[in-house]
């Protein structure tokens, strides 16, 4: 049964978020969510509900893997539109395909009121959460919580491990992060959490997938930069990506250096400043 692919695919095609065909349809977007991850299945009603909104039969939308029929018909346009122009004895280029990412991660948890939890992975489950990212067991290990203000996405909090961020993130820190369904969403720079073959690392990331098919992954640290070396993945070894939203910290170190130097000099002026105006 082909239902759950059909179901991302029929809503991306008509140009809807989860969100939008949500509210079309009267379906919670985490149940539609559930669907589309094949975590749950709708009810005979609410299939006639998808097929009427879509224009499909409730036989195509269960049973036609639409996935390889649309794959067909984007090959057959593109022969055609290359066949067709000057120079038709030219090769074909197209973009490298990502392979295996999801819209949406594999495991979600949900209130009594059907809203979304954060689940929160410490550093001391990261190994694991590497290999069980997708089992429903092990997922139910890990604390899960709620924050105001963090709505209508889809979050997770990871435990930052070592110097590799500082000073802007610090070991210890918690990264609160926001869901990322396609990796063409990735901007310059900031920082995600990235769930990769090789680990879970907090990096800023440099988006290179049009140009290069790559993603670079890059640590702030200036005084460790020689352990923390640019690290360049391959889209196929993403698993999850999440952009960092917010920092919890119970870092209150004092500031820096260069921050006293400045306090200091602004003392002297201000010293100076009133002796002058004392001679005058």
């Amino acid at each position: 049964m082909y239902l759950a692919s059909n179901l991302k695919i029929l809503r991306k095609k008509s140009g809807k978020t989860q969100d939008a065909l949500s509210v079309d349809v009267k379906i919670g977007r985490t149940t539609i969510a559930n669907y589309e991850a094949g975590v749950s299945e709708p009810n005979l009603e609410t299939l006639l509900t998808f097929s009427n909104y879509f224009g499909i039969s409730l036989d195509d939308l269960l049973s036609k893997n639409m996935e390889e029929s649309l794959k067909s018909k984007e090959k057959d346009l593109m022969l055609r539109s290359a066949f067709s122009k000057k120079g038709a004895d030219r090769p074909v280029f197209s973009a490298k395909p990502i392979i295996g990412y999801s819209n949406i991660p594999k495991i979600i948890t949900v209130d009594n009121s059907g809203n979304d939890n954060i689940i929160y992975v410490p550093v001391k489950a990261r190994a694991g959460y590497l290999n069980g990212y997708g089992d429903v067991e092990f997922m139910e290990t890990l604390p899960t919580f709620r924050l105001p203000g963090l709505n209508n996405a889809t979050y997770r909090m990871f435990e930052v491990d070592g110097p590799s961020m500082a000073p802007n993130v610090l070991h210890g820190d918690r990264i609160i992060g926001e869901w990322i369904d396609e990796l063409d969403k990735i901007r310059d720079n900031r920082v995600y959490v990235v769930v990769h073959t090789g680990g879970v690392a907090v990096k800023r990331v440099v988006n290179r997938l049009k140009e290069r098919g790559k993603l670079y992954l890059k640590s702030d640290t200036i005084v460790h930069r020689h352990e923390f070396p640019t690290l360049e993945i391959d889209p196929e070894d993403v698993k999850e990506i999440w952009y960092g939203r917010m920092k919890l910290s119970s870092d209150f170190s004092e500031p820096a250096e260069v921050y006293h130097r400045l306090a200091d000099l602004e003392m002297d002026v201000m010293e100076m400043k009133n002796l002058l105006k004392k001679g005058e």
